[in-house]
């Protein structure tokens, strides 16, 4: 019995020192645990602190520098550029990078804007693409929505100032009060052209304009003081603004036709075309062409665009702004747009501050104004008609004079509606089927209508066609 109880107790002591062999052991693994864990969270912090320092991963002002020079970069920009901006770009990009030497960019170009825009979004929701791309102000409807472009801040592009654009551009750089577009460059806007051979100087005010095609009229011959492309909108949308109000709401998106303006630029077509009768309703826009660059026609409204073919005329040609309207007290605002650049969301740290650099650089005058000699492009800085670039050259200063009052051309889908809607009623003015009053509410309606989809524009052109052979 006395063996039995002492092998008990030994079995008893071996159990015990086991057990506190076993949690000795656990202890000294817990204790080794802790310390790695304390060891990785100094580092984490450490390594957070040294990120933060330099610019790191997040949207900073990737300030990274090495032996005191700031270290090498890559950045890409895609453009759909016709041939003369393509050159243009190469050569300023190519200057950029002489003054920039950390700095390299790769470019791409598209052969269309849709294309651009295709491949910029899928690109960049897959979390890569171009840093920046260069564009028609309409990409923004199109890309701000999926959120793939970054909103332009002083973060974005170093003291970017938007007081400084054409107020036409500035209009159409925001989305939903946010600016996500840097513009450019301007174009696409109308001008007033005159045969300096004929007219001497440009009229001031619409009533001048009346008043010399009543006596400079020789119907018979062919022979017109000033004539209108009254079957495009794009020649009667400026007028609504020169008489104080416009079509369509920029912050809303929201269409504006039915207003006192509209139904004074009805009132002005009536009068001009069946109360004085100096224009003849039934002419398109290739006979209006044709007849100015023979000399035929004095006076004429047309897009900036068409500056090169009048000047290989065989007239001498003048350009100004388009009078003031008739019985009012402002000139007419054309439709204007251009080209700007967009950033990438992607777009971080020293890419982001190269991005940036880029940009402003284009920005400079003596960028401004090399594109302006060798494009046929405008600037979109108001102060650029200082510049030297137009102390030689009447023709684009004066051009740019119009460019500054203009309105920015609202996006496709919207003036679109605009177009059709205005087109047809204008004309059933003209052919005296509609009041202008009557005109100014069919207006707004036709292109609701249009806009929403519920009327096609073949459709609406039916209805138009309807009303002029009534």
């Amino acid at each position: 019995m006395y063996k039995s109880a002492f092998v008990s107790v030994k079995l008893k002591k071996s159990k015990f020192i086991r057990s506190l062999i076993t949690f000795m052991v656990f202890l000294l693994c817990a204790f080794m645990i802790i310390i790695v864990s304390c060891r990785m969270l100094d580092d984490g912090v450490e390594n957070g602190a040294t990120r933060e320092e330099s610019g790191g991963a997040s949207e900073g002002e990737g300030d990274d520098t090495e032996n005191g020079e700031k270290l090498d970069v890559a950045i890409t920009l895609w453009d759909c550029l016709d041939p003369k901006g393509r050159l243009a770009l190469m050569d300023t990009i190519d200057d950029f990078m002489v003054e920039n030497s950390h700095v390299e960019i790769e470019t791409e170009h598209f052969r269309s804007q849709e294309e651009l825009e295709d491949r910029f979004e899928a690109a960049s929701l897959a979390g890569a693409g171009p840093e920046i791309i260069l564009l028609d102000f309409d990409g923004l409807q199109r890309l701000v929505p999926g959120i793939v472009v970054k909103e332009i801040t002083g973060e974005t592009v170093s003291g970017i100032d938007y007081s400084l654009f054409l107020d036409g551009l500035v209009e159409i750089s925001e989305y939903n009060g946010r600016n996500y577009i840097v513009p450019f460059r301007s174009s696409d806007f109308m001008v007033f052209y005159y045969n300096k051979d004929i007219v001497e100087e440009p009229p001031y005010e619409f009533e001048e304009v009346i008043e010399y095609c009543k006596e400079a009229n020789i119907p018979g011959e062919n022979i017109y003081g000033f004539l209108l492309n009254s079957n495009d909108a794009d020649w009667i949308i400026p007028f609504i603004g020169g008489y104080g109000d416009w079509v369509v709401d920029y912050g809303y998106g929201s269409l504006t036709l039915d207003n006192e303006a509209t139904v004074k630029t009805m009132e002005f077509l009536d009068y001009i075309y069946n109360e004085e009768k100096i224009l003849p309703s039934n002419i398109e826009y290739e006979e209006i062409n044709g007849l100015f660059k023979s000399g035929s026609a004095h006076m004429i409204i047309d897009n900036i665009s068409q500056l090169g073919e009048y000047e290989g005329a065989d007239i001498r040609v003048g350009v100004a702004k388009i009078p003031r309207v008739w019985q009012g007290s402002r000139n007419p605002t054309p439709l204007i747009s251009g080209l700007g650049f967009m950033v990438n969301v992607n777009c971080y740290g020293n890419e982001l501050e190269a991005a940036g650099s880029l940009i402003g650089y284009m920005l400079d005058e003596e960028v401004q104004a090399e594109w302006t000699l060798r494009t046929d492009t405008f600037p979109a800085l108001i102060s650029m008609d200082g510049n030297d670039i137009f102390a030689g050259d009447e023709l684009k200063y004066e051009a740019f004079q119009q460019a500054k009052i203009c309105r920015g051309r609202p996006y496709e889908k919207i003036i679109m509606a605009i177009r059709n809607a205005l087109r047809d009623n204008a004309l059933g003015v003209i052919s005296q089927d509609i009041l202008p009053a009557d005109a100014a509410v069919k207006i707004q309606e036709d292109a609701l209508r249009l806009r929403s989809g519920s009327i096609s524009v073949e459709e609406e052109a039916e209805t138009g066609e309807t009303n002029e052979n009534q």
